[in-house]
């Protein structure tokens, strides 16, 4: 069963934007988290000033042995985005709409 992480982030700086956060996203942050076993992350504006990173893993297990690096990663990435770590969720992906056919 997949594995999902939701994070959401507050941009800290005016000098900031999104097009630079997904700028870093699809160089670095992606395929830094892709390495560690994701399968799919996904950079989305939530709100004006707010973003949201959302990434797939295969498994649980996959996540967790990843995970000291995962946060190293949200460490950079919160200097990096010049943004804040506002909340962070994950569980078990329970259906898809993969599945519909």
């Amino acid at each position: 069963m997949s594995f999902i992480s939701i994070t959401t982030w507050r941009m800290t700086t005016e000098a900031e934007s999104l097009e630079h956060v997904s700028q870093l996203m699809r160089e670095k942050y992606f395929p830094g988290l892709l390495k560690l076993g994701a399968e799919h992350s996904t950079l989305a504006s939530i709100e004006l000033d707010r973003f949201a990173i959302v990434t797939i893993y295969p498994s649980r297990q996959v996540r967790e042995d990843a995970i000291s690096h995962i946060t190293d990663l949200r460490s950079e990435g919160a200097e990096e985005f010049g943004a804040e770590l506002m909340d962070a969720y994950s569980g078990d992906v329970l259906a898809t709409s993969d599945s519909l056919g």
